[in-house]
């Protein structure tokens, strides 16, 4: 059976990722630090991405983990620090699931408009193409395949 691991799972995207699991045959599992405010199956872990013990700690609780959504995200007041903050979390999380669950097979990584600069004031291009030229860094979507 499927292990879905939902990282940033009381926001936006992690709400509709667990609303749209709710009712397949999978084992379920909620990561972020605010318990799930919503009805939920989901077994809720209050792990802290930003710091590393408690990811051991806790993520070493789904050694059954086949499938990871991470819809983790903080805002920070500069690029330098949202892109600081969010790879860090993505780092910790990915290294701590890979050393604990040997069956994990799929990691979702969910962006947003920020990849294509909708930020910066408008979209030099539409509809967005993902073959469309990066817009100047810092970004931190550009830091998770490097």
């Amino acid at each position: 059976m499927k292990t879905v691991v939902v990282a940033g799972a009381v926001g936006i995207i992690g709400r509709g990722v667990l609303a749209h699991y709710e009712d397949k045959d999978v084992n379920l599992v909620a990561v972020s630090r605010r318990a799930p405010d919503f009805p939920t199956r989901a077994k809720h872990l209050p792990v802290d991405l930003l710091d590393r013990n408690s990811c051991e700690a806790l993520l070493s609780q789904v050694p059954d983990a086949t499938h990871l959504v991470f819809a983790a995200y903080q805002e920070k007041p500069t690029p330098a620090e949202l892109v600081e903050v969010n790879l860090q979390m993505l780092k910790n999380m990915v290294e701590v699931m890979e050393k604990h669950a040997p069956n994990l097979r799929h990691i979702t990584l969910m962006q947003g408009g920020k990849a294509y600069g909708v930020h910066l004031g408008g979209m030099p291009f539409s509809p967005a193409k993902e073959s469309d030229p990066r817009h100047m860094p810092p970004n931190f979507y550009y830091n998770q395949v490097g």
